[in-house]
């Protein structure tokens, strides 16, 4: 078998030289040993003739014999790129060169083609942002990653490089990318297929961008470009074609003036926790629920950052249905080194009251939270204390009250180390043994810090789990949370913020989340017995008070909401400025349909 895909392969770099040997070559600028150092190469301009390109040859080797060009952030105005104009338009072309680039927060690399006389990017648009190479897509309007196997330079006088070659055509909606492994010029058989950013477009230069997209402080090289043009070169294939947006919301079209949409009547409004300059100045991930008749609402608190050292788990209770709270108690009293836990989820179990945390900081490497475990804390009804029942569930960060499917397990929604999202499933009723099971994503959709909701209808599972694009994502599983199918955006406006998704006592399903931003906190109810959402209310909208206190990831938001059903209202807590706790109380009947 190892033989016959070597065969294939061989044949594959054959044909494709042979097209190779057919094409024309545009231009082949090779090295640029013979330009001026410090200065534009020869045949090279302005994109905008008023901008100032930061883009010149340069030395490298021990010797300086070999020359580059060198990129970096231009201040000078617009879309500032050198641009190198062919001789005529071309319909297909392959562009192939090699890059090495540092080590930057942000972008380091844009290169792209332009229609001749054109005044954007078109087919190709291609950068290094944050690590990973992207291409642009047209049709999401977004980076899309073609691969993080590329390795940033650390010190300038020994530059990593890579090669890539990419073709393009103006009549078709892929670009092929092969790119080398670090260190390497050897190409891959196959390649990498992406959208356009545009289609149907002359293809008439190429430019090197310098201007303020590329990250302060970063640099790229460019060396031995090639560009080869003809109807010979081999057609790039097609592109995945995007799915179509899954169906959560089935009511009126949601319109962008947020403050035309309705408050929820009678809602009230109180602040469970405050921070304090002499205590915990960081407050996350609230969770609530009723018991015996107090309510207990718990939440992570960090001496200053979020997820930051000494994190740990914190609450107050109240006698008074909500309008006033107990004095801090602390759950999960964190740790001395590495080590910290954080907040989680609040419910009642065979009488007795749960809550399960976060906890990471040391083990297993995670690219968001190493070590990521989940530890059980159950109150002790004689002397009142919580009592660890010991970690209970491994790489998931457990975000929802957990509910029960039709195989007798719960089930609850989460995060896993690397951000992903994922499902932890318990072992019946014993609550100290889950199975955590990963959701499956288009990797197109880019996960980050993936929280996720889930709701239970016997065997069937609805997750809504943040994404990107301004939606929620939506996966389904029809076994009990075991298999999932791949996680898809939906047609709710939501942003990369976490929601809440649960049931009414009225057969409603619900889902607390923020729209556009998180200046604007809503609930999206359904019809009774349906598991679409089509009538949504405002809780809390406009910009929250400021953080009185400094700290990482802080800023002004009605963030993270958790629900929890009780005597005929819904009780929703939330983050305001990551500082203090707030909580809302909808009336359910002003949630009828």
């Amino acid at each position: 078998m190892a033989s016959k895909q070597m065969l294939l392969v061989v044949a594959a770099s054959i044909l494709f030289t042979r097209h190779l040997l057919a094409a024309d070559v545009v231009f082949d600028v090779g090295g640029f040993e013979d330009d001026i150092v410090d200065q534009v190469p020869v045949g090279w301009r302005a994109f905008h003739l008023a901008a100032i390109p930061s883009v010149e040859v340069v030395r490298r080797g021990v010797d300086g014999s070999r020359h580059s060009l060198r990129g970096e952030r231009s201040e000078s105005g617009g879309w500032t790129a050198l641009s190198r104009d062919f001789d005529s338009p071309q319909q297909r072309a392959m562009i192939e060169f090699s890059f090495a680039f540092s080590k930057t927060s942000g972008r380091s690399l844009n290169i792209w083609t332009h229609e001749p006389g054109g005044k954007d990017a078109s087919q190709f648009n291609l950068c290094i942002q944050n690590g990973a190479l992207m291409q642009f897509d047209g049709r999401s309007r977004t980076w899309e990653e073609i691969t993080r196997k590329i390795q940033p330079t650390l010190d300038p006088l020994k530059p990593i490089w890579h090669r890539l070659r990419a073709i393009v055509d103006a009549k078709h909606a892929g670009i092929d990318y092969w790119i080398s492994a670090p260190h390497s010029r050897e190409l891959p058989a196959a390649p990498v297929t992406r959208q356009a950013y545009r289609t149907n477009l002359p293809i008439g230069a190429i430019d090197l961008v310098s201007g303020t997209r590329i990250a302060p402080g970063a640099w790229y090289l460019v060396d031995d470009l090639v560009v080869t043009a003809g109807q010979d070169l081999p057609e790039p294939h097609k592109v995945e074609p995007l799915r179509e947006a899954i169906t959560l919301w089935t009511g009126a079209p949601i319109t962008s003036a947020l403050e035309t949409i309705p408050f929820v009547p009678n809602v009230r409004h109180h602040t469970i926790h405050r921070a304090m300059a002499n205590g915990y100045k960081f407050l996350h991930g609230a969770a609530i629920v009723h018991h015996d008749g107090v309510f207990y609402a718990n939440w992570a608190n960090s001496p200053v950052n979020e997820n930051g050292p000494h994190e740990t788990l914190q609450g107050r209770r109240s006698n008074d249905g909500g309008k006033s709270w107990s004095k801090l108690e602390v759950i999960g009293p964190g740790f001395d080194g590495a080590e910290r836990h954080s907040h989680g989820v609040l419910f009642v179990h065979n009488e007795e009251l749960w809550t399960i945390c976060a906890r990471f900081g040391v083990g297993t490497p995670g690219r968001r939270f190493p070590g990521l475990k989940a530890e059980a804390f159950v109150l002790n009804e004689q002397s009142d204390r919580w009592e660890s029942r010991g970690i209970v569930m491994k790489n998931c960060w457990p975000y929802d009250e957990p509910v029960r499917m039709a195989d007798g397990n719960l089930i609850t929604g989460g995060q896993d180390k690397d951000g992903l999202p994922v499902v932890a499933i318990s072992h019946g009723e014993d609550l100290t043994r889950w199975d955590s099971t990963l959701i499956p994503f288009d990797p197109r959709l880019k996960p980050s810090y993936a929280e996720t909701t889930v709701w239970a209808e016997g065997n069937h599972v609805i997750a809504v789990i943040r994404g990107g694009r301004g939606v929620a994502w939506i996966s389904t599983s029809n076994d009990c949370g075991r298999t999932w199918s791949k996680a898809g955006p939906s047609n709710l406006p939501m942003p990369r913020a976490k929601a809440y998704l649960g049931k009414l006592s009225t057969g409603q399903l619900y889902l607390v989340s923020n729209i556009n931003s998180r200046d604007t906190l809503v609930i999206s109810i359904s019809n009774p017995g349906e598991l679409t959402l089509s009538k949504m209310w405002r809780l809390r909208h406009g910009k929250s008070a400021p953080p009185r206190f400094s700290g990482k990831a802080k800023g002004k938001q009605w963030s993270y909401p958790y629900g929890y059903e009780h005597d005929g209202k819904l009780y929703v807590v939330y983050s305001i400025g990551k500082e203090d706790c707030g909580l809302s109380v909808l009336p359910i009947d002003a949630l009828a349909p």
